[in-house]
């Protein structure tokens, strides 16, 4: 692996020391970690920054390997249980000199819904972003090192607050592509046609629950930052927490209104095809009840005795197609008279 600074940073020559930070207030602010280099032969690790706000992004392979690189910070051995534990629950767990936070993010890739950890340690001026693999929402704002300083400058919650925003529009956006799936068969659902495939309308169901869990949990966490970390934030921060918050809580109402939509939907649908199956059953009901005196007759005529009515009669078996063929008419009509048809 290997380390990757930004242009700012000095990437051929060892950290400078801790205490003697340099004039320029940017330098030594954000590290990501690429791989194996000068901060993993050091038996500090990654190293301290002072009073600086700074943003520190891993992608470790091991738990040891995460361990030696913040070995400086003295993060607990359960917090960094907790970054690689891939069942891992969305938390706020609060330590003596840190707040560990972890946000799950959701992707959608072609039909199927994925999700990722952002695990987020939360020093008094450092920000530490740790992920199991490269995340294209950190990526890209590494990329734009203006605005990295910006964030920087206001503070390192301001990071947390860019990542935690761009991750719940992105999350948004994709409820709103499933609302856009399902109005695509909605008017397949509602037209009944042979085409309709009911198993999606589920599935889509199914992806809306989950997230909407996610997202409630998302929302727990920034009740409990705005109640408890308040004051280890900028004062500036809250509002833009809030703001995330609000977005949150816009995605569960999307959620629920779409949600109450496919219900209704499938309640259509399950309604339209009882109809079209009582319609059936009764057409099948009205035929059987005309075919049966029909087959009474053709059964009565049918006996081989020698005596019966008609049988020598010239027009007999013509009389008998034409009274068949009134008693069906007669009860058809009895069945249009009735709206049974």
């Amino acid at each position: 692996m290997n380390y990757r600074v930004l242009s700012w940073l000095r990437r051929n020559k060892a950290p400078e020391p801790i205490a003697e930070p340099t004039a320029d207030w940017h330098t030594h602010h954000i590290v990501t970690l690429r791989g194996h280099e000068r901060f993993q032969e050091k038996p500090g690790g990654i190293p301290l920054f002072g009073n600086k706000p700074a943003w520190v992004h891993l992608y470790p392979r091991s738990e040891q390997e995460l361990i030696s690189l913040l070995h400086r910070y003295h993060i607990h051995p359960l917090t960094v249980e907790d970054i690689f534990n891939t069942s891992n629950r969305i938390k706020r767990e609060k330590f003596p000199h840190y707040t560990y936070y972890c946000f799950r993010g959701v992707h959608l890739a072609k039909s199927y819904i994925t999700t990722m950890d952002f695990n987020f340690i939360v020093t008094r001026k450092t920000l530490i972003t740790v992920t199991e693999s490269q995340r294209l929402t950190i990526d890209r704002l590494l990329a734009d090192e203006a605005l990295c300083r910006e964030l920087l400058r206001k503070g390192p919650e301001f990071i947390l607050h860019r990542i935690l925003d761009i991750e719940t529009d992105h999350t948004l956006r994709i409820v709103h592509e499933i609302d856009l799936a399902f109005e695509r068969c909605e008017s397949a659902l509602l037209s009944y046609r042979e085409d309709v495939d009911i198993a999606m309308v589920f599935e889509l169901k199914s992806s809306l629950a989950t997230i909407k869990k996610l997202i409630l949990t998302h929302k727990e966490i920034f009740d409990e930052m705005q109640q408890y970390d308040i004051a280890h934030f900028s004062p500036e921060s809250a509002a833009f927490f809030r703001d995330v918050r609000d977005h949150a809580i816009k995605i569960i109402d999307t959620i629920d209104g779409i949600t109450q939509a496919i219900a209704s939907a499938i309640e259509a649908y399950h309604t339209i095809s009882t109809k079209r199956t009582n319609d059936i059953i009764r057409i099948l009901t009205i035929m059987t009840a005309i075919m049966l005196p029909l087959t009474l007759i053709t059964g009565y005529f049918g006996m081989n005795f020698e005596h019966l009515p008609l049988t020598k009669d010239y027009y007999g078996y013509l009389k008998t197609i034409i009274g068949m063929a009134v008693l069906a008419g007669a009860m058809l009509l009895w069945f249009i008279k009735k709206k049974w048809l």
